[in-house]
């Protein structure tokens, strides 16, 4: 039965949505936005770097599981920050990279993104940024996987793979306390290319992401941090994430996360020596296919790799 709903789910999304990839799904996006936004490069005072796992509605055969590798610094923002000249510098880089793989029943998807993003002082303690992001996408359909009703078909004797380029658009302001921006996801046109070198017509459907998120102090050991993140994808129905974390000093974090017509999460994560971090969120299913999963599970690993003889400041962690 839980297969049945599956395979339903897939199909009726396939055809929703003209076979368009979707990005994939991220609870724990507050902490790594530079997932949805290019323009997040380069923003902290060190090398970012993040592994991710998620596995969604456990319980489904072939429910949808996402991997990741991302890592994005700046280069030259010491520059800006440190100057205490008249003639300042005008702003500074940031550069960085995603590989996912996310997979969902017979059907996986393969990206490789470079971003680039450059960072103006809007005030003291203010910037704001532009950023690129452009890649490869493939996508590939495992045909075994299949219970097919002509089994000679060419297309699902196999494995068939499809692949195509990708850009994402970003602006980002931040400071201190705060943090707001929207992007602009897949904008690529519809050419793909598929594994014997043809062309075919493939749409990748366009993504919208409005994101921002506020500090406030709690007490002397306490930070109260709460977030949103609306998403809209056409022809899908717009959707938001309102989130809130507590953060004990710099070493400890949990917190709550509500997912319109979806889901709510519970998140928790711990920073080691300002340089290792890791979370775990569980995402309680609140849709009408909760009666046959048993939630979804995302790992987040972090590593803070800082610049030679400079020293991390434990605020800036988010």
């Amino acid at each position: 039965m839980k297969k049945f709903y599956l395979s339903a789910f897939v199909v009726l999304s396939c055809a929703f949505t003209g076979f368009a990839q979707q990005r994939p799904q991220y609870t724990q996006y507050m902490i790594n936005p530079f997932l949805l936004n290019p323009a997040v490069s380069g923003t902290e005072d060190y090398a970012d770097m993040r592994a991710g796992y998620r596995k969604q509605w456990t319980g489904f055969d072939g429910s949808p599981r996402t991997m990741y590798l991302s890592a994005h610094t700046n280069i030259g923002k010491h520059l800006v920050t440190n100057n205490r000249s008249r003639n300042k510098k005008n702003g500074f880089h940031g550069i960085g990279a995603i590989v996912t793989n996310d997979a969902i029943g017979p059907t996986t998807t393969t990206t490789f993104s470079g971003a680039y993003s450059y960072h103006m002082k809007v005030s003291k303690k203010v910037f704001a940024s532009l950023g690129v992001m452009g890649g490869f996408n493939q996508f590939s359909l495992d045909g075994a996987k299949l219970n097919a009703a002509n089994p000679s078909d060419a297309l699902i004797n196999g494995m068939s793979k499809i692949g195509m380029g990708d850009i994402t658009l970003g602006a980002w302001v931040y400071g201190d306390k705060f943090y707001a921006g929207a992007s602009m996801a897949q904008l690529a046109p519809s050419i793909a290319f598929t594994q014997t070198g043809q062309k075919t017509d493939y749409q990748l459907t366009k993504h919208y992401f409005i994101m921002a998120g506020y500090r406030i102090p709690v007490g002397y050991d306490f930070t109260f941090i709460p977030s949103f993140c609306i998403k809209a994808a056409t022809p899908a129905p717009m959707s938001f994430d309102i989130n809130a974390k507590l953060r004990y000093k710099d070493f400890l974090w949990a917190g709550v996360s509500y997912r319109n017509r979806d889901a709510v999460a519970g998140m928790v994560g711990v920073i080691i020596n300002n340089m290792f971090d890791i979370s775990y969120s569980y995402d309680y299913i609140t849709s009408d296919i909760h009666k046959y999963t048993g939630g979804s599970h995302e790992i987040v690993i972090g590593y803070r790799l800082r610049p030679q003889g400079r020293v991390i400041c434990p605020s800036n962690f988010w």
